[in-house]
């Protein structure tokens, strides 16, 4: 098959080649809950969002969604807050080399603050059945200053094969 690209595209496929490669169709999730946050208001509780970007391998943005805001919550459960990202036809051969990045911000008076943050490399997440449920992931938001934990990340994520984005 030709592509515009395609001597850019042998970049960095590594083993995966490019049949698989070209088996995906773009990525998709839910944000399901967070745990164990942070409490960075002085009065009252922080007040979660959930801001998920697909990123490429330079960290440029592909694509992004936020949740809505839990108020005074440190341990928020978002009910539909699903997002679907399918890259543009530059970057779907470099799908493999994308990440998600999850960053959980406070809504304050001032300007968010950051939480906690997961990056999830997609080469990690599992291609989805026909049909089937997205695979569910537990994430650490990292760890402030050596110390104390974050707060932990739910989510759901599967990567789409093309074949079904289709049908």
């Amino acid at each position: 098959s030709s592509h515009f690209g395609s001597s850019q595209k042998r970049v960095k496929l590594g083993q995966f080649g490019d049949c698989c490669n070209s088996t995906m169709a773009g990525v998709r999730g839910k944000v399901l809950k967070a745990a164990g946050l942070k409490n960075v208001d002085l009065f009252g509780k922080s007040d979660p969002f959930v801001r998920v970007t697909l990123e490429d391998a330079k960290g440029e943005i592909l694509a992004e969604m936020k949740t809505s805001t839990k108020t005074d919550d440190l341990d928020p459960v978002w009910d539909d807050e699903s997002f679907s990202f399918s890259p543009d036809d530059k970057h779907s051969g470099h799908l493999l080399d994308c990440s998600l990045r999850f960053k959980v911000m406070d809504t304050g008076l001032g300007p968010d603050v950051e939480l906690g943050q997961s990056l999830v490399p997609l080469k990690l997440v599992p291609l989805m059945e026909e049909g089937g449920e997205e695979k569910l992931f537990e994430f650490s938001l990292g760890i402030a200053h050596g110390k104390s934990p974050l707060g932990m990340l739910t989510l759901q994520i599967g990567v789409i094969p093309s074949a079904g984005w289709f049908s």
